[in-house]
């Protein structure tokens, strides 16, 4: 059993900052994509393994964001990920960007994953692996 994940550490730059002074709302898309890469990675089902070894990955068939509080240059974020259901084909995740400062939710979303078959660019059953680690979840999270 693996440790749970303790979630991505993103410091905001110049270059994910909008005219208006904040996070532009693609970059929280980034910076969840970061994390997932690293949850996976962590719990021993490396992505780039995967595509390389298998010819297959996750792609995500939809996504919700919920945008709470504004991130600006500087700040320092956590990018956490949460599994939440794992059925044949399909997974869910929960994700959020938390202020380390504040404490505060500034983004968070949910997402349903479908495992592609990078030849074929078709969905097949997740990789037993990978669908325990999302049915299983983390210990010790809420």
């Amino acid at each position: 059993m693996t440790t749970p994940f303790p979630g991505l550490d993103v410091t905001v730059r110049s270059t994910h900052v909008d005219m208006f002074g904040h996070v532009n709302h693609v970059c929280y898309l980034e910076f969840m994509e970061w994390a997932r890469f690293a949850w996976a990675e962590h719990g021993g089902t490396s992505i780039p393994d995967m595509v390389a070894r298998d010819r297959m990955g996750p792609a995500i068939l939809k996504i919700e964001l919920r945008y709470r509080k504004e991130c600006r240059l500087g700040d320092a974020l956590r990018v956490t990920v949460e599994p939440l259901e794992a059925r044949r084909r399909l997974g869910r995740l929960r994700q959020q960007v938390i202020h380390l400062a504040s404490g505060h939710v500034a983004c968070e979303a949910e997402l349903v994953f479908v495992m592609m078959d990078l030849d074929t660019r078709a969905a097949v059953d997740l990789p037993e692996a990978f669908r325990l680690r999302v049915v299983e979840g983390e210990p010790g999270a809420s």
